[in-house]
């Protein structure tokens, strides 16, 4: 490894212990346990609800979890957007382009050969929105987050959850240049976070409220679908409603999710709860492949064809949630960096990156 290959290196190590933000890990880590308990429904066959726990199953993820925690994570790709180039620019006064986006071509090939797997999968949209947002580092923050609030109202009001990605990236991006990661980091004023998080409950509530009162009675269909030429049934149609508003109340559910974590985080018992989090966090590229290897590979080797139900499906992922969130705290106390994440790494900087922590990081 040549020595210019080794100050770049070194000058990006991962922050560790106090320099690090634990916070965004744990942001991350939590918006990945939602995530296997929807993309299971694209990956296994899932019959329409037909006991008392299913439907309650089904009613309580359209509630909770769809378009709640994919909005946390795309989000925080955004903000990830900015701290990379930002910090960056710290250590040589402009933002390193070249390996932004070196990183992120090699995004676009992980989210490819993952997409072959799990057409849900985002990697590959987070990417290609990352490129073409690259000018945008440099808008003013006001622009961006004008132009973040309107794009995603606009997708909002079409119910398209696909075209809510660049918008929901463009927000993350503006929130890094309004510096909010700075202020949750010295510390938001306690009545500042309760207004926050008092706030986003209400509208939680309001939204919720919305989603119940249109929800049908009948137990819906896993998938959503329109034949064409033919109107759809009175059940498919709420069904379509009730996805619309999910989709448009995401970040504020989100928002209020985020702001519990943070409040949560305050007391001596929650930081205590939330700290295996953060190891889930820092390895969320290897755990959000590995949701897909697990649910595919028992799709495939035990289920085959034959369709499943959402209490299982729901007992596997949480299942899943739970072995990664063991392995990653394990893994995270001798490596600094997840499987992935490494390669990742070693493949942006074209370099060998130590992947063991040193004596004095254990």
């Amino acid at each position: 490894m040549h020595i210019e290959q080794q100050d770049t290196v070194a000058q990006h190590r991962p922050a560790i212990g106090k320099g690090r933000l634990h916070f965004v890990d744990q942001f991350r880590g939590f918006a990945l346990l939602g995530l296997p308990f929807v993309n299971v429904l694209a990956l296994w066959l899932i019959a329409t609800p037909e006991t008392a726990a299913d439907f309650w199953l089904q009613r309580g993820l359209n509630f909770f979890v769809e378009a709640r925690f994919y909005t946390i994570f795309t989000f925080l790709f955004g903000l990830g957007f900015y701290m990379f180039l930002s910090r960056s620019a710290l250590s040589t006064g402009k933002p390193r382009l070249r390996l932004y986006i070196r990183r992120l071509v090699i995004l676009v090939l992980i989210g490819f050969i993952h997409q072959q797997y799990q057409s849900g999968e985002a990697l590959f949209h987070y990417a290609i929105v990352g490129l073409l947002a690259v000018p945008l580092y440099w808008a003013p923050r006001r622009i961006n987050l004008l132009i973040g609030l309107a794009g995603f109202t606009i997708a909002a009001i079409m119910g398209v959850k696909l075209l809510t990605i660049p918008f929901l990236i463009l927000l993350g991006l503006a929130a890094g240049q309004y510096r909010l990661l700075d202020a949750i980091n010295k510390g938001l004023r306690l009545r500042s976070m309760r207004m926050i998080w008092i706030s986003s409950l209400l509208g939680t509530i309001l939204a919720i409220g919305a989603m119940w009162w249109v929800a049908p009675s009948e137990p819906m269909s896993p998938f959503l679908f329109k034949v064409e030429g033919e109107t759809p049934s009175p059940t498919m149609e709420a069904a379509f409603t009730l996805a619309h508003i999910g989709i448009a109340s995401g970040p504020l559910v989100s928002v209020f999710y985020l702001s519990s974590l943070l409040m949560l985080g305050r007391t001596r018992i929650g930081a205590k709860m939330l700290y295996p989090l953060q190891a889930y966090g820092r390895m969320a590229l290897t755990n959000y492949i590995g949701q897909t290897v697990f649910l595919v590979g028992i799709q495939r080797l035990i289920l085959d064809a034959s369709p499943t139900t959402y209490v299982v499906s729901t007992l596997v992922s949480f299942g899943i949630v739970v072995f990664q969130i063991l392995a990653s705290n394990l893994w995270i106390r001798w490596f600094q960096y997840g499987p992935l994440e490494w390669l990742w790494r070693c493949g942006t900087y074209w370099a060998i990156v130590p992947i063991r922590k040193k004596a004095g990081d254990l």
